[in-house]
C-alpha cells in the first residue's frame, strides 16, 4: 500500500482559525484527564492531559484534511466511529518520549480497566491549535529521517501510524502546547480505482 511508505506530510493553514478556535473553546469547557503511555500514567515518559472531541468537530477537521491526504498518501482518510478524536495539552515537563503509534496488545488490555481511550488506525493526523510563541520547547520530532517541527496554528502533520515512524514531543519549559490528534483508516485510491474498473466490467457484461 502506497500510504505506508510515505514520509510525513506537513501542510500549513489547513484548518481555519475559526475551527481551531471552536476546538479550543471545547477544550476549555471540559475537564482534562491525564494521558497514559502504553496504558500507564508515567510523567517521566509523557506529561500530558487529554479531552475528547465531539464527532461534528472531528468530521469538520477531516473534511479540510482530505485533499492534502489524498495528494500526499494516495489515500482517503476515513473516520473511525468507534474511537474519539482527542486534544492533548502538554504543559511544562518531559513532553513525550520517542514512540510509535501502532496500538499494542498491552495498551488494549490495560485500557479495559483504566478507562483510557485506545486510539488506533492507519494514519495519524496532528493539528496545532495554538501558536508556537505560546510555549517553549514542545517540538514534534521524528527519528528517521531526523526532523523537528514547531509550526503555526492550523498546521496539519500526518504520517502512517506504523512502527517505522518513531516520533515524540520535546520537553516543554514554558506555557502549554495544544494539539488535536485524529487517527483514521486509509482507503487507498488504488483500491478505489480497481473497484471502479470491476464494477464497470460487470456492468458491461450485463
Amino acid at each position: 500500500m502506497t500510504w505506508k511508505t510515505r514520509l510525513p506530510l506537513l501542510a500549513e493553514s489547513v484548518i481555519p482559525l475559526s475551527l481551531c478556535g471552536a476546538l479550543m473553546d471545547h477544550v476549555k469547557s471540559e475537564t482534562a484527564r491525564p494521558r497514559t503511555f502504553q496504558g500507564v500514567v508515567d510523567e517521566t515518559l509523557r506529561k500530558s492531559e487529554y479531552v475528547e472531541i465531539p464527532r461534528a468537530l472531528e468530521e469538520a477537521v477531516i473534511s479540510h484534511c482530505v485533499p492534502y491526504i489524498r495528494d500526499h498518501f494516495q489515500a482517503v482518510p476515513k473516520r473511525i466511529p468507534t474511537q474519539p478524536a482527542v486534544v492533548y495539552r502538554y504543559g511544562p515537563g518531559v513532553g513525550f518520549v520517542a514512540h510509535h503509534d501502532e496500538v499494542t496488545e498491552v495498551e488494549r488490555e490495560r485500557a479495559r480497566t483504566n478507562g483510557q481511550p485506545v486510539v488506533g488506525g492507519d494514519l495519524t493526523l496532528l493539528v496545532w491549535l495554538n501558536t508556537p510563541d505560546s510555549y517553549s520547547g514542545g517540538e514534534l520530532f521524528f527519528e528517521n529521517p531526523a526532523q523537528e517541527i514547531k509550526p503555526p496554528c492550523g498546521t496539519l502533520v500526518a504520517f502512517p501510524a506504523t512502527r517505522d515512524h518513531i516520533h515524540g514531543v520535546r520537553p516543554i519549559t514554558r506555557g502549554e502546547r495544544i494539539t488535536l490528534v485524529i487517527r483514521t483508516d486509509a482507503e487507498s485510491l488504488e483500491g478505489r480505482r480497481t473497484a471502479a474498473i470491476t464494477v464497470e466490467g460487470v456492468a458491461a457484461h450485463r
